[in-house]
This record gives structure tokens, C-alpha cells and sequence, in this order.
């Protein structure tokens, strides 16, 4: 009995040896990160074996060839056989928890490492961290998994999270600064109520009202010293250029004075037909005889279109439409070619059209011709038979420099003007058209008279400039 029970214990005690031997050795694998360790189930051994494996379980495989000579080994033997794997083990797991413990630190002076660099780049880690922050999530969340068959090639397999992937730089914003420019390229009028003030155009250049705005159908503004077309707004849009007619006719008058075909004092005679004539007129009666002179000073400070029919009449052979075809003739001279007229003083007909810029060519070669006549187109009245009419042209009185030229009001067109000024050398001449009223005629004009001579003054200032020689600013 006791020999069968000792053999009944060697055989158990083999058995588990035998059983312990065919276990095989704990595979533990580690993330390349360092910072996580990775713990496999204990398997059946591999059949074959990588290089890498071998080395880590040549500890824990030397007690599994025990048994072979423990065979013939007492009771005692076989518990001390028994007892070496489970130190074996327990060496295994004390290397486990160093190389842990290993791992963590590594991690920590990663996070260190990290901290510094972001202190050293802060916008370039601002954007970094935000990238790498579902990382360390995806960390955290990484459990131990169960290797069922520890192969080497699943014992190099096992899932590791990916490593973050450096976030791209922020490219910097780059500062420019705007190319300084002129002064003369900064603003063209300085900003008056009611004006709208762009950048200036060139000195070369024609404004419009992009860089001006006026309250006005058309207009345009010429330096008559230079020629230079300073501003144009819809300067080619035709329209009834009312008693802005006037200088059409008082430029035939005039040259007929000065051709000696008639004089001064010529006395002209005033007919019926003169007399109906409606709209401004000058006290005229009918059959009395009134000199040219007077006739000329009604004509260019009252604006009476009675006169121009009597004018029209005498030079006309008392046919007043052949009058007309010499100012259409004329007009076509002075190459007026959107322009037609149909009566001498602008009375409303809707075939009786002008444009702004053909305006313009009558008024300077009016005033080219006969400078003298600003001494009349000045007056601010004039009176004729004791009765007083006042010239409607109000910039006489209140511009600086205003000296003529011509008025006019049509329903249809609104309130016209060709106004002149000077001032030093230069002699501006703005034509405005199709105002909404005398007000505004007036507001509009002196506006764009403004921005000519503050151009003007601009240009003289660069000129100045240019050909004097530098001074040193006061310390």
C-alpha cells in the first residue's frame, strides 16, 4: 500500500511537472511607444521559435528539463522542481513591472521634452496640442488584450497605437505695408459738405464723378489757359441748352461789329413779333428803334429774348430764320456736332439740342474772340426804359473771381449754366446742365470751380517743387 501510494504520488507529481514543462513560457510584448505594456495569456508553446522570443524564455524553459531527471528523484526532489518555475514566473513579472516602471519614466521626460519646445514655439504647439490631444485619448483607452496563440509572428503583431503625426505649422502672416503714394494721388477735393471725394486723378487725367459727384445732368470743366478737360460727367448727353443760346447769337452780333457790317449804335428796330415774344425780356415797345448797344447789354445780363428776335430780324433781312442758319453754320465751325438750333434765344423747342462739351467750344471761342464782353456779362443789372432786371447769374456775387457767362432754364432741361472765373493766371469755364434749381445751379458750379483751382493750385505747387530748390525743415 505505501509503495502504491508513493507511486500514485510520483506519478501525480510528474504529471504536474510534465504539465508545467508543456505550458510554455509567458510571451509579454510591449508597445514601440514604451509608454504601455501589453500582457499575454499563458499558451501552448510554438513550434517554432524567433530569435528575439528564444532569449527572453531560456530562463523560464531550464526548469521543464528538471522532470527528465527527476524521474528517479525522491518526493522532496520533485517539490523543489515545482517550486522553480513559479520563481521563474515571479522574476518575469518583477521584469515586467521594471520595464514599466522604465516605460513611465521615458513617457515623462517625453511630456518634459514636449513642454519645453512648446514654451519655445508657442504659436507652432498651439496648434500642435490641439491635434494631439485625441492621441492621448486613444492612449488611455488601450486595454490589455489576450494573445491566444503566442507565435512569434502575432507576438509582433499585437495592435499599437499609432504615434501622432506632427501637426504642419501655421505659415505666419506676413505684414505688408501700402506703397506711400503722392500727396497729389490722395484726394482731389477736400471733403466739403454734400461732396463725395474719391482719389484724385492723375494730373493727366479726367476726372468724372467717381471722383466728383454733382447733383446735374451733364457737366464738364476745361482750363482755358492750358486746354485740359479737368472734369466730364455725361458731357456728350444732349440736351435744350435754353438761353445758353444766346452766346451763339451775341457771337454773330459781335463779329459782324467787328467785320464793320454793323456798329454799335446801329439803331434796331423792334417789331410786333418781338414784342409777342414771351419769357425774360427788357422793356421794349413796339416800333421804336433801340440801339445795338442796349440791345447787346439786354441780351447778355437780362437774357431778353424780345431783343434777340429784333436782332434776329434786322440781321436776318426781317427773316429770322435765316439768321438761324448762319448760327447753325457757325456752330458746325466750332465743331459742335451734336448741336442744332432752331431759334435765337433758346425759347423750348425739343429739336434745339446742345451737349455739354459743344457748350464749352461755343463759350471759349466766344471768349478767345471777344474777351471784352466779360465787361458786360460782369454787370449784376441793367436797366432800360426805368426798369431794373438783375442778372441771373448769382456767382457774380459770391464766387471769388466769377466774371460771366451765360444762364438758362428750359421745364424740359432744368437749370443751365457756362460759368466762368479767374483767378491768377488761370480761367477755368464750367458748364453745368440740368440742375433742379437756381440753388442748386449755383451749389453745383462753385463745386466744380473748386476742385479745378485746387487742382490747379496742386499742379503749380508740384511744379514749384520740382524746379526750386529744397528746404530743410526747421529743427
Amino acid at each position: 500500500m505505501k509503495k502504491r501510494a508513493f507511486l500514485n504520488c510520483l506519478c501525480f507529481l510528474l504529471l504536474v511537472v510534465v504539465s508545467a514543462g508543456q505550458a510554455g513560457p509567458i510571451q509579454v510584448a510591449t508597445a514601440p511607444s514604451g509608454s504601455h505594456v501589453y500582457r499575454a495569456s499563458i499558451a501552448p508553446r510554438p513550434e517554432s521559435k524567433s530569435a528575439s522570443v528564444s532569449a527572453k524564455t531560456e530562463q523560464v524553459q531550464a526548469p521543464a528539463k528538471a522532470p527528465a531527471k527527476a524521474e528517479s528523484a525522491p518526493a522532496p526532489a520533485a517539490k523543489e522542481v515545482k517550486s522553480q518555475p513559479a520563481k521563474s514566473v515571479k522574476k518575469t513579472k518583477a521584469a515586467a513591472t521594471s520595464k514599466k516602471s522604465r516605460s513611465a519614466s521615458s513617457s515623462k521626460k517625453a511630456k518634459a521634452k514636449a513642454s519645453s519646445t512648446a514654451k519655445a514655439k508657442p504659436a507652432s504647439v498651439k496648434t500642435a496640442s490641439k491635434s494631439a490631444a485625441p492621441v492621448k485619448k486613444s492612449a488611455k483607452h488601450v486595454v490589455r488584450r489576450t494573445v491566444s496563440a503566442p507565435s512569434p509572428a502575432t507576438a509582433q503583431a499585437v495592435e499599437t497605437p499609432r504615434a501622432a503625426e506632427p501637426a504642419p505649422e501655421t505659415p505666419k502672416a506676413e505684414t505688408v505695408m501700402p506703397d506711400v503714394q503722392e500727396t497729389r494721388d490722395v484726394a482731389a477735393v477736400e471733403p466739403d459738405s454734400g461732396t463725395r471725394v474719391r482719389p484724385a486723378a492723375g494730373d493727366d487725367e479726367t476726372a468724372s464723378a467717381k471722383d466728383l459727384f454733382l447733383n446735374v445732368k451733364s457737366a464738364i470743366l476745361i482750363n482755358m489757359t492750358t486746354g485740359q478737360v479737368y472734369y466730364e460727367h455725361n458731357a456728350d448727353r444732349t440736351i435744350q441748352p435754353a438761353s445758353i443760346t444766346k452766346l451763339l447769337t451775341l457771337y454773330l452780333i459781335r463779329e459782324a461789329i467787328a467785320q464793320g457790317r454793323i456798329s454799335p449804335n446801329t439803331p434796331i428796330p423792334v417789331s410786333v413779333q418781338a414784342v409777342k415774344t414771351g419769357g425774360s425780356r427788357m422793356r421794349l415797345k413796339r416800333g421804336e428803334k433801340v440801339p445795338l448797344s442796349e440791345l447787346i447789354k439786354g441780351i447778355s445780363v437780362v437774357s431778353a429774348n424780345n431783343a434777340c428776335v429784333a436782332v434776329a430780324e434786322y440781321m436776318g433781312g426781317g427773316d429770322p430764320s435765316k439768321f438761324v442758319a448762319q448760327m447753325n453754320d457757325k456752330a458746325r465751325k466750332f465743331g459742335m456736332t451734336s448741336s442744332r438750333f432752331r431759334n435765337p434765344s433758346g425759347l423750348p423747342d425739343r429739336a434745339q439740342l446742345s451737349t455739354a462739351r459743344d457748350i464749352a467750344k461755343l463759350s471759349m471761342n466766344y471768349l478767345r474772340t471777344f474777351p471784352e464782353s466779360l465787361q458786360i456779362h460782369s454787370m449784376t443789372t441793367h436797366t432800360y426804359h426805368g426798369s431794373t432786371h438783375r442778372n441771373a447769374n448769382s456767382l457774380l456775387k459770391t464766387y471769388k473771381g466769377a466774371d460771366g457767362l451765360k444762364t438758362g432754364f428750359v421745364c424740359e432741361a432744368g437749370y443751365n449754366i457756362t460759368a466762368t472765373a479767374k483767378r491768377g493766371n488761370t480761367r477755368l469755364l464750367a458748364v453745368v446742365l440740368g440742375a433742379q434749381n437756381s440753388a442748386v445751379r449755383q451749389r453745383e458750379t462753385a463745386k466744380l470751380l473748386d476742385f479745378g483751382f485746387k487742382r490747379v493750385e496742386r499742379e503749380n505747387g508740384l511744379g514749384n517743387r520740382a524746379s526750386g530748390p529744397s528746404k530743410k525743415p526747421k529743427a
